[in-house]
């Protein structure tokens, strides 16, 4: 099929066309047309085809005769266990070499993917034989769903689905092996169960149909309904080591040498104290014990994970596996959860004393296991070097030496590391932008995608003016386009995360994006990543002069973001220190669910603590933009008195029935009692520029604004245990 074929219903609009190429872009959400090196039109008539898209999709073959649709699963499970923030980055980078193997795959064999966009994947051109990638090889970055075209060849479709579980079986077969030769302790028949159950661990969705030219979007749209109604079902196939129905569940799940299957004589596990002995060895060997801790009591899951996250690993099974080296793997300096959350040290100026009061006692403590860098690339690109805090955290240390940790290490220090900050956010119904249905929707007209007869003129192009009608038609270029927009907007998100926020990120791929750092981001980091993508102001960019949707100024180029039209939702979850991390993930997912939920364009954010409670409030985006930047007046109080007191008297106030006008009574008095500089107008006004009726099931219901009240007195109480830290620390080198 001929690339023009996918556009021949724009293609007619024009009795005649220029020959060269067109010297703009034309943004695939908005419509509106820049000169700029991003997004630039492979025809005038291609209604906003990118070229990148084209490149794609350009391969013409007649025998493509098939278009099928194929995911894997289940990811979040295999996402959420773990006990460290590195084997949640390993696991996600796992899930994206699976990908990137199956695109590989499916190609060799002599089909074509056309989604997602892949051609730029730093591992696909490893695969393919290119030299000198650099570290963004180990970034994560492909999802799990594949749309692609194959030939309507026999078994063709049912191989490709055996493809993600061959490639995970040699990938354990590998893994394995690297392990043995990394350390002998890693060997053991418990590896007989993880090769032998490995089929039965992701489940493959997939269909496929005829190809046809002219309604390709619409069957790819019917082809990932298909597959998503199948994923909700969860008709596995079989056992699966990683969860309740495997004969390794549970406690009986820790993976240690001696498991073996029933079948051969083995009752699925070592008598306990036995089994306890193994892992208290294993963590004291010298070569693993940075690896493993006393305490740690691993599944086949995180077993696997854990193992992969060590480069002297990871490595060597890839060689192994494609008999090439891959490039340096930067795992090591991934930051765990105390890094993470005492990120924001740094920016107080306070090295020397920190340095003073910290660095003999990691010394004491880990002896000859110097960790200089945090992880967190926004404090180890400065120039004046913290000790790594890790000597803070309690379970860091070893249990013969807690009671001389107990006694030594400066009291209250441990507030530093107490809350870690996951965001969890993606653009509102993809699946309606993809199909096109999104642009009926908004009434965005077809013109916008074609050129105007100003433009013609501009250009002496000596056409006539296409006259579409109704709304924007997509084709397959057009959801390719998509994909383009979303790879250019992850490099502004690693630059806004890393670079101008204490935050490191986990996951970037299409619209979708996985990120941590410190409660002092929580406010800062989740109102930038709205700002950034609508092209609002930000750290990063500017909006036009004259402001032009979904294009901004950055680094004196303009360049493409979402923009206005297209919504997106965010999660963020603030886990205390002592949450497991399986369950921080859990509520961060959570969280990103009740946003959409709610109503989608929204931010939900979750407060877990350790004892078992939480705190939540989810809230339309205009709306967090104007609540989550006033801050009271009151000049002979502190902040924290002024939301405590509002909060009292929010909760003694008890109103029968909830509605926009009974809140309104009463909470204008409440705010001006505090000087809080804010009142309902404000609120209504906000609302009514969004949509006249928006946001009235929010702002009239009085438990809402308790969620606000009691979320924003949680962030000034920890800001002052924060200042009373730094004041206690400030004192003490003076």
């Amino acid at each position: 099929m001929e690339l023009p074929d996918w556009l021949q219903k724009q293609q007619q609009l024009y009795s005649k066309l220029p020959e060269t190429p067109p010297s703009r872009s034309t943004h695939p959400v908005s419509g509106e047309w820049q000169t700029s090196d991003y997004l630039t039109n492979q025809f005038w008539w291609g209604g906003g085809a990118t070229g990148e898209s084209c490149e794609q999709i350009s391969q013409s073959d007649p025998t493509l005769t098939q278009v099928g649709a194929i995911t894997f699963g289940p990811v979040q499970t295999f996402l959420g266990g773990g006990n460290r923030l590195r084997d949640w980055a390993v696991g996600s980078w796992l899930c994206h070499y699976l990908a990137g193997v199956l695109i590989y795959r499916w190609e060799e064999a002599g089909g074509q993917v056309l989604l997602p966009l892949h051609h730029s994947s730093p591992l696909l051109r490893w695969l393919h034989g290119e030299t000198g990638i650099d570290e963004t090889f180990w970034q994560a970055e492909l999802p799990n769903v594949l749309t692609g075209l194959f030939p309507d060849e026999p078994q063709w479709w049912d191989n490709c689905k055996q493809i993600i579980s061959t490639e995970w079986g040699r990938f354990l077969q590998q893994l394995e092996q690297a392990a043995i030769a990394h350390n002998r302790y890693l060997n053991g028949v418990g590896w007989q169960v993880i090769l032998a159950d490995h089929h039965y661990f992701w489940t493959i969705y997939g269909d496929s149909q005829p190809l046809r030219p002219d309604r390709a979007v619409e069957d790819i749209e019917q082809l990932h309904q298909r597959l998503e109604a199948a994923k909700l079902g969860r008709n596995w196939r079989g056992t699966w080591w990683g969860g309740r129905t495997s004969p390794s569940a549970g406690s009986l799940s820790i993976w240690h040498p001696g498991l073996k299957p029933i079948d051969r004589g083995g009752t699925w596990g070592l008598p306990n104290s036995t089994l306890n002995q193994w892992w208290e060895k294993i963590a004291e060997n010298s070569r693993l014990s940075g690896l493993f801790s006393r305490s740690d009591r691993l599944n086949s899951i995180e077993m696997v994970k854990r193992l992969a996250s060590v480069p002297e690993i990871i490595c060597p099974t890839l060689e192994r596996l494609w008999g090439k080296k891959p490039p340096d793997c930067p795992w090591e300096r991934f930051p765990d959860r105390t890094a993470a959350a005492a990120a924001w040290i740094p920016q107080m100026g306070l090295s020397e004393v920190w340095n003073k009061e910290l660095g003999d006692y990691d010394k004491y403590f880990f002896e000859d296991q110097p960790k200089r860098l945090w992880g967190i690339p926004a404090v180890d690109r400065q120039s004046q070097t913290y000790t790594h805090p890790r000597v803070l955290e309690r379970r860091n240390i070893d249990s013969e030496e807690i009671s001389d940790w107990e006694s030594s290490i400066p009291k209250g220090w441990e507030s530093t590391i107490e809350w870690t900050v996951g965001w969890r956010g993606d653009g509102d119904k993809m699946g309606k932008w993809l199909s096109g249905q999104q642009y009926s929707k908004l009434e965005l007209p077809w013109e916008r995608w074609h050129p105007s007869p100003e433009a013609i003129a501009e250009y002496q192009l000596d056409i006539e003016p296409p006259n579409p009608s109704g709304t924007r038609v997509v084709e397959l270029p057009h959801m390719v386009d998509l994909s383009v927009l979303f790879s250019l907007w992850n490099r502004l998100l690693y630059k806004l995360t890393e670079d101008h926020h204490n935050g490191r990120v986990i996951f970037a791929g299409g619209d979708d994006f996985l990120l941590l750092g410190p409660i002092t981001e929580a406010i800062a980091l989740t109102s930038n990543l709205h700002t950034l993508w609508t092209g609002n102001p930000s750290p990063l960019t500017q909006p036009l002069d004259p402001p032009v949707d979904g294009w901004v100024q950055y680094e004196n180029q303009i360049y493409p973001v979402p923009g206005h039209q297209m919504n997106f939702s965010l999660g963020v979850v603030i886990a205390q220190r002592r949450i497991p991390q399986s369950l921080w993930h859990r509520g961060l997912n959570d969280a990103y669910k009740h946003a959409k939920n709610q109503g989608r364009n929204r931010v939900c954010i979750r407060v877990l603590f350790n004892s078992g409670q939480s705190l939540e409030w989810v809230c339309p985006w205009p709306l967090w933009n104007l609540l989550m930047t006033v801050e009271p007046t009151a000049e002979d109080k502190t902040d924290l008195n002024c939301w405590e007191k509002l909060l009292s008297y929010l909760d003694s106030t008890r109103i029968q029935e909830s509605s926009p006008a009974t809140v309104r009574d009463l909470i204008d008095t409440l705010w001006a009692s505090v000087k809080l500089p804010l009142c309902w107008e404000q609120v209504e006004t906000t609302a009514k520029a969004y949509d006249r009726r928006a946001f009235r099931d929010e702002i009239g219901d009085w438990q809402w604004w308790l969620n606000w009240i009691a979320l924003r007195g949680f962030l000034a109480r920890q800001q002052r245990e924060r200042d009373k830290w730094i004041e206690r620390v400030r004192a003490g080198e003076e």
